[in-house]
């Protein structure tokens, strides 16, 4: 994925809200995520960018309600954590595994 960043955002936000994405960027206000849209560069880039993979995967399958609840929401293929849980505390590289095989397991059910 090697789009710019502020349209990664704003996909992201299009599809998750901002809301949602301020928290899987680490940040407390979605006036940043619009900062993002712009000339501010994000403190955790590859987060957003693996976020919109993620979201890109599952809403080729399921709506936006869909697809936001899944992130919002505990998963039992990841021991009931939410997905934006993880993406918010964890270092990207201990759970983009397991997050990627979550969303290849949700949208191959659907």
């Amino acid at each position: 994925m090697s789009a710019p960043m502020g349209q990664i955002v704003r996909e992201l936000s299009d599809l998750l809200g901002a809301t949602t994405v301020a928290a899987i960027g680490g940040v407390s206000e979605t006036r940043a995520v619009q900062q993002w849209m712009g000339d501010r560069a994000p403190q955790r880039p590859h987060v957003l960018r693996f976020a919109l993979q993620l979201a890109t995967m599952i809403g080729a399958s399921a709506d936006k309600q869909v697809l936001r609840a899944w992130f919002q929401g505990g998963n039992p293929h990841l021991g009931d954590a939410a997905p934006l849980t993880l993406l918010r505390d964890q270092p990207l590289e201990a759970v983009q595994g397991p997050l990627l095989a979550a969303a290849r397991s949700f949208a191959s059910r659907r």
